[in-house]
């Protein structure tokens, strides 16, 4: 379940994912579209932002099939925008695997610990990529506590992407999710996806792809879904500046 993060897509926009969200199917599947056009590396679907999921399957299972779409149903003890309880956000899971077949499912550490036929759910799928996730919207933990989290990430789960987002409190806590990206190596084929959110962790948001990260996340205008997030254009515009390659 290795996410390649290669495709036919010329220039920087193969160095962004861009997040998408609607409270209906039909806004969503229009945001989706929106996205596509702008010919991202990906597009990820919050789906914690529909108000009603399983009224929304049939809609869901609908929206175009392609290869770049994220499917997320963030935890609201990770900034998810859902009320559901953890037990519920569990079956949406699991309907979600067994009905629509995503492409690629992000789906955060702590929820995988906490329900394991999860990860059961999606090894059935040889078609469905796995990235395990971890935010927190507090603070930045040591160095040490970060890189066995990736670690121990890789070794439980073997996922196609580690995803680990931290909240800067000062400057440096960006070098300490940047320094994470030493571990490629020993992760290989593992993906390492690492930066910082809010205000000041604009700086591993735009470098982060410099130090191995497949790609850094923006939004459609106007319609971010984490703090310090950009919108497409701007992040490509400073992935120009910063030289990304």
């Amino acid at each position: 379940m290795i996410l390649d993060s290669s495709n036919s897509i010329s220039g920087l926009q193969n160095r962004v994912c861009i997040s998408v969200y609607g409270e209906t199917v039909s806004v969503l599947r229009a945001n989706v579209n929106r996205a596509l056009k702008l010919e991202p590396a990906y597009v990820e679907l919050r789906l914690d932002y529909l108000r009603d999921f399983f009224g929304s399957l049939p809609g869901l299972s609908n929206i175009k099939r392609d290869r770049r779409l994220i499917f997320t149903f963030r935890a609201r003890f990770e900034g998810g925008v859902s009320r559901v309880s953890d037990k519920l956000s569990k079956q949406i899971l699991l309907q979600l695997l067994s009905t629509v077949g995503p492409p690629t499912v992000d789906i955060e550490l702590k929820t995988l610990e906490q329900f394991p036929e999860l990860l059961d759910s999606v090894s059935d799928r040889s078609d469905t990529r796995l990235i395990v996730s971890s935010h927190n919207f507090a603070g930045t933990e040591n160095k040490s506590n970060l890189e066995e989290l990736v670690l121990s990430s890789v070794r439980k789960y073997t996922p196609a992407i580690v995803k680990i987002v931290r909240q800067a409190n000062a400057f440096d806590d960006n070098l300490t999710l940047l320094s994470l990206y030493r571990l490629s190596g020993s992760i290989s084929p593992t993906k390492l996806i690492a930066f910082c959110s809010g205000s000041l962790g604009i700086y591993s948001r735009i470098v982060c792809v410099s130090y191995g990260s497949p790609f850094t996340f923006a939004s459609l205008p106007g319609r971010t879904t984490a703090p310090g997030q950009f919108d497409f254009e701007s992040i490509s515009s400073l992935l120009d500046s910063w030289g990304a390659k």
